[in-house]
């Protein structure tokens, strides 16, 4: 439920500040709106969910977001939109890393790739059906009415996260006693530099990520612009992609843990390859079906990273771990986000979609590269050291 109420914010917000300014640096400034608060508040985020029991956090958060978004359907102008995306934004900062960090605590070692599975299956599904619900409210009522839908996903997912048993863990451990805030806080960026995979895994996807986001403004022109389908085409495009990653999820569910690296890597090159037949599509109708093979291959992608991490961070740091590594990726976006508004104009949006393509298959074709290179090398001492594939 949390999912589609993103997918439902992404497309009504989008839409309204597009329709009012015609400009597609005002969407990129929507998307920064969100994603900056992400990066800022990541590290706080993560100390809080390690040192607290998550649920009554996480609870909190998607509670919060149904509340921001019930202001959003009152708000309609271009600034206090933006200001309220924020609030959205700073909601996402604990609910991100939140949820990926809690998988350790609901399934046992053995099935953490499967429950992965199950968790971003459901994630992208609900990312497919809120943006096709986004379309239809937005086509019966307006941007006002998609943000309501929204705000009650929120709700839901907030029950339901209240509903959940998570397992409790040695909230103690990963830094304590008089070490400071900050100290602790650097816990999670010692593990990314003590483990060699990690850090290749979070470098490759942030600099991916970056790349696609140039697709993430350019798309909205691509559909309104070029295809002028409307906010229904726009709907289209984004759902092709999240209903790829559902099946992408599911379809890596049983992969081995030795192969949850290689795996991410080519997912990179493929979610790039989609991205960039999307900006050499004709028709709408080809573009989605390239969003469709790129959503597959980020799906898989962002369940074998995911589940890397949750195999080797140590549990005591698992929410400052996730939060880093959402603050990498919700940052690239950003950067990537705020280079698109300026290049969208002199470019246009086909080329865009083509440049962020082949910077998501340079990227993974390099990771490849760089982890081929090291072939069997371990890190001494380090049990979740680099593994053989």
């Amino acid at each position: 439920m949390i999912s589609a109420g993103d997918g439902l914010a992404q497309i009504a917000l989008a839409s309204r500040v597009y329709e009012r300014s015609h400009a597609g640096w005002a969407v990129a400034v929507v998307f920064l709106a969100i994603t900056v608060p992400i990066v800022l508040l990541a590290p706080a985020a993560g100390l809080l969910l390690d040192k607290v029991r998550p649920k009554p956090v996480l609870v909190a958060a998607a509670a919060a977001a149904a509340c921001v978004t019930l202001a959003l359907v009152r708000v309609t102008g271009v600034a206090g939109t933006l200001l309220l995306a924020g609030g959205l934004g700073a909601c996402a900062a604990v609910l991100q890393p939140g949820l990926g960090a809690i998988v350790p605590r609901l399934a046992p070692p053995g099935r953490i790739t499967r429950a992965n599975s199950y968790l971003q299956a459901a994630t992208w599904a609900g990312m497919t059906a809120g943006p096709l619900l986004a379309g239809v409210l937005s086509a019966v009522g307006g941007t006002g009415l998609a943000l309501a839908g929204n705000a009650a996903t929120y709700a839901l997912g907030a029950a339901g996260l209240a509903l959940l048993r998570i397992a409790d863990t040695d909230r103690a451990a990963g830094g304590a006693g008089q070490e400071t805030m900050w100290t602790q806080i650097r816990a999670g960026l010692g593990y990314l530099r003590s483990d060699r995979t990690a850090r290749l895994l979070t470098i490759v996807v942030g600099v991916m990520v970056a790349f696609a986001f140039l697709a993430v403004v350019a798309e909205v022109v691509l559909a309104q612009g070029v295809f002028h389908a409307g906010t229904g085409g726009y709907s289209v495009l984004v759902a092709s992609w999240t209903a790829g990653m559902v099946l992408g999820t599911l379809a890596a569910g049983p992969l081995p843990r030795r192969w949850l690296v290689p795996a991410a890597l080519l997912g990179t090159v493929g979610t790039g390859l989609g991205i960039g037949l999307a900006g050499l599509a004709p028709a709408l109708w080809l573009s989605a079906a390239a969003y469709g093979i790129g959503g597959l291959s980020d799906g898989v992608e962002v369940l074998a990273t995911r589940s890397y991490l949750n195999h080797h961070a140590p549990e005591a740091l698992a929410g400052r771990v996730f939060a880093l590594y959402s603050a990498v990726t919700f940052g690239a976006a950003s950067a990537g986000m705020a280079a698109a508004s300026g290049l969208l104009g002199p470019l246009g949006a086909r080329t865009l979609l083509v440049i962020a393509g082949c910077g998501g298959i340079a990227a993974g074709s390099v990771g490849w590269l760089v982890h081929a290179r090291a072939g069997r090398a371990r890190l001494p001492g380090r049990e979740h050291s680099l593994e053989p594939w």
